[in-house]
Parts: C-alpha cells; sequence; structure tokens
C-alpha cells in the first residue's frame, strides 16, 4: 500500500475549504437575493396601494367637478332671470287691471299669449313661481310686510309672488300674514 502524499492531501483540503466557502458565499447571495425580492415585493405593494388611492381620488375629483359643472350650468341663468323678475311682475300686474271692454280685442289677446309663452320659457329654464296663500309662514320663501287679521301664522294674501329656479329660492314672496 502506498502512503498518501502530503501535498496531495493539503491541496484536496484547500481544493475543500474553497468549495465550502463559495458554497458558504452562494449560500449568503441567495439569502441576500432573498431579501432584495422581498423588500421589492414590499415597495410594489406599497406603490399599487398609492396607485389605488390615487385612483379613487382621481375618480371623487371627477365626480366633484362634474356635479360642480352641473350646478354652475343649472344656476348660470339666475342673474338674467332676477332681472327679468321685475318685468315679468309688472306685465302680470297690467294683464290683472285689463278692463273688461278690452278683454276680447285682439291685440290684448296677443299680448296674453306673448306672456304665456315668456312664462313657459322661462318655466322651461327653471323659474318656477310658488304658491304661498294659506301657506305656513316660512322665513326662506315669505317676506312678511304686515300682518292682518287671519289665521295666525299663515300667509292670507300675496303682495309680490315668490319664485324658486330649479328648487333653490330666488326670491321670497312679500306678503301679508295672519296675526290670529
Amino acid at each position: 500500500m502506498t502512503k498518501p502524499d502530503p501535498a496531495q492531501d493539503d491541496d484536496l483540503a484547500a481544493k475543500v475549504a474553497a468549495a465550502a466557502a463559495n458554497a458558504a458565499k452562494k449560500d449568503s447571495n441567495a439569502v441576500g437575493v432573498e431579501k432584495k425580492i422581498a423588500e421589492l415585493t414590499e415597495q410594489v405593494k406599497k406603490a399599487q396601494e398609492v396607485a389605488s388611492r390615487a385612483q379613487a381620488e382621481l375618480q371623487n375629483v371627477k365626480a366633484r367637478v362634474e356635479r360642480e359643472a352641473g350646478e354652475l350650468r343649472k344656476f348660470a341663468s339666475e342673474a338674467v332671470l332676477m332681472r327679468l323678475l321685475p318685468t315679468i311682475d309688472n306685465l302680470q300686474r297690467a294683464l290683472k287691471h285689463l278692463p273688461k271692454d278690452l278683454e276680447a280685442n285682439e291685440w290684448v289677446r296677443g299680448i296674453v299669449a306673448v306672456e304665456q309663452e315668456f312664462l313657459k320659457q322661462v318655466g322651461d329654464m327653471g323659474l318656477k313661481r310658488f304658491e304661498s296663500v294659506g301657506q305656513p309662514i316660512d322665513a326662506e320663501r315669505h317676506e312678511v310686510l304686515m300682518q292682518v287679521a287671519g289665521e295666525e301664522g299663515k300667509v292670507i294674501e300675496v303682495i309680490e309672488d315668490g319664485y324658486e329656479l330649479h328648487g333653490k329660492v330666488v326670491r321670497p314672496a312679500k306678503v301679508k300674514a295672519g296675526g290670529g
């Protein structure tokens, strides 16, 4: 039997040590790569959450802007209609005091037809006269100018009609209220 060569043993031991060191290095690299993968996965999750929140916020802003634009369109005519209200009032007062002998006059009928068409047009724009007689006094809808005999807290007579635009009171009715 031949004796092993100590130089070969040393060489073999060095190779085994180098292989073990190389394997340990690869194991530590694998652990480092796994940590990096876990960190990147967490960053991706956070980025997805941020993107989801941003998407939801964008949807909320879009809905709010559309709602506000709709409101703006709805009430854009308010200033013009408010300036027309005295004309409507005066026309209605004039027709209310029309002498009986002129009611059959064709020209007067034409004016009445124009008044009705005008009221229909402003009604189509959202302006509506609201009823007040017999209604309970509502500070938002009624401006009480005087109290008269009648049921307390109720509108007895309308002096000037009240109007609302798409449900919003744009001019309260000027009324006489019952004082009991």
